[in-house]
């Protein structure tokens, strides 16, 4: 049930923390109109830092600081105008540090990045209802899916590179793994569970994310009085969500839907899982009001919170570790990586 702006608004942050822009990429002009002039266009687009197989320019840094602001406004939060200059030199730095380590990748590089971005473009595409609202989002994020794609396959090959020139370096041992495991047992807990059915009668247009206009609520609030009345009444409630809910991940399940109990999880559907958790086995709520719509819940099982076993997760805490050395290696390398090719910023107020 997470929108996708936000879903995707984060996964999109995500691959921009190390990549920027896209580098050398073609900008694809509509048909219908010709944009307004931008200022490089205007005032030219000066080069701020530049070396040996580097170059980023004014235009490279405006670009990501849009999107980045696109994505946080997705996400609700603002970026003030005050925050600008410190983003921005982290921006500087991130495709400063992207074209040297894309100067680095060889053909094994590519091919396994390209492989890393396509599954990443195609898990996102799986969310969404059709291609063109997956297109429709990305509007709306200030990306076109052109330069969407290139950026998160160029994202993939970045992390190839990392993978081959630092990841395949790092060494864990099984005692440190165990002395993590150990020493952080709230990370290795499944939390209470509540298995419910549900039936979701959406508010909002499923495709675009925009409320409905009052009186196509009101209606679909009707509807939603009407389900819940026969589900108080004991009719088969898998039967009622195959037949009444919007909600397509979960209605030819009969409804059914595992919500966990959650403190900081930016997915989280507050009153759905308030209902979940206070209702008793078998109960029906009343009608329950989120952001998506008109919910009716029945809770089938409740599943109490529980200790990981070690095995289950060596995996992850090994991955964990070995990220963590990686992150702490890679400042390091980076820089090494300028001094090589004798990155400088050319543009004083810039160098601050």
């Amino acid at each position: 049930m997470k929108s996708f702006n936000s879903r995707f608004a984060h996964g999109l942050i995500l691959a921009l923390t190390l990549s920027g822009a896209v580098i050398g990429a073609e900008r694809k002009l509509e048909k219908t109109a010709a944009p307004p002039p931008s200022a490089a266009t205007l005032f030219g687009d000066k080069i701020i830092a530049k070396g040996k197989g580097v170059e980023v320019r004014q235009s490279q840094v405006d670009d990501m600081f849009i999107t980045f602001k696109s994505n946080r406004a997705a996400m609700g939060e603002r970026v003030s105008e005050a925050m600008r200059s410190k983003i921005e030199a982290d921006i500087l730095e991130k495709l400063i540090a992207t074209q040297l380590l894309l100067g680095r990748a060889t053909e094994a590089d590519k091919t396994k990045g390209k492989e890393i971005g396509e599954l990443f473009v195609a898990e996102q595409k799986k969310q969404m209802p059709s291609e063109e609202s997956f297109n429709r989002q990305l509007v709306s994020l200030g990306m076109t899916p052109e330069k969407f794609h290139a950026q998160i396959l160029e994202q993939g090959v970045v992390n190839a590179v990392i993978d081959r020139e630092l990841k395949i370096k790092v060494t864990v041992t099984e005692a440190q793994m165990k002395e993590f495991y150990e020493k952080n047992p709230g990370y290795f807990q499944e939390p209470e569970l509540a298995k419910v059915r549900h039936v979701l009668i959406y508010t909002r247009d499923p495709a675009t994310g925009q409320e409905l206009l009052p009186d196509k609520k009101v209606e679909k609030q009707q509807l939603a009085q009407k389900v819940l009345t026969r589900a108080k009444a004991g009719e088969d409630f898998a039967w009622l969500a195959k037949e009444f809910s919007e909600d397509a991940a979960s209605k030819n399940k009969g409804g059914e839907y595992t919500v966990a109990r959650t403190k900081d999880n930016e997915s989280r559907v507050p009153e759905f899982e308030g209902a979940a958790f206070s209702l008793g086995i078998n109960q029906v709520s009343e009608l329950v009001t989120t952001r998506y719509g008109y919910h009716i819940i029945k809770v089938i099982e409740k599943i109490p919170v529980k200790q990981i076993d070690y095995a289950k997760v060596e995996g992850r805490i090994k991955e964990t570790l070995v990220k963590e050395e990686v992150q702490k290696q890679l400042p390091t390398f980076v820089s090494s990586l300028k001094t090589e090719a004798g990155v400088e910023i050319v543009v004083p107020d810039k160098k601050k």
